[in-house]
């Protein structure tokens, strides 16, 4: 296992065509790479109480979505991951999410297949790919 400190962590979400990359402010996180086949990807995040409904909805839904994350240090590049949350826990006035999921592979070809794979999954249209080439041209390593 390898564990990087987690700098930063947004969550893209789709709004009619446009795809939004919504910032989390974070206390504190990390990342571990538990260097096994599946869910490979281990993410702690502890955060402001103000974004608990937003991802209590999410861990209901038990439904996959993608985050960007930042390790280390705040130049590098960010990391594009298929999460799904394993817990939400209440810690005093904030509260921390345990997110599990894999790594998009860091071809360019490859993430557009697997954005393919989400508007074939019924997400809207070929305007999300589009939309995502544009906003993340330079956030993959």
């Amino acid at each position: 296992m390898k564990t990087f400190k987690l700098i930063s962590l947004e969550v893209l979400e789709k709004s009619g065509d446009e795809l939004l990359n919504k910032e989390i402010d974070i206390h504190d996180g990390l990342i571990i790479d538990r260097e096994v086949d599946e869910d490979r990807w281990l993410i702690e995040c502890h955060m402001p109480k103000k974004y608990y409904e937003f991802f209590q909805e999410k861990h209901e839904k038990e439904r996959e979505f993608v985050v960007q994350v930042r390790i280390s240090k705040a130049a590098n590049p960010k990391a594009t991951i298929v999460t799904k949350i394993k817990s939400i826990n209440d810690i005093e006035e904030d509260f921390n999410i345990i997110l599990r999921g894999n790594l998009v592979n860091r071809e360019r070809e490859q993430v557009e297949r697997m954005l393919q794979e989400l508007i074939e999954a019924g997400y809207q249209g070929a305007s999300l790919l589009k939309k995502f080439k544009e906003k993340n041209q330079e956030s993959f390593f």
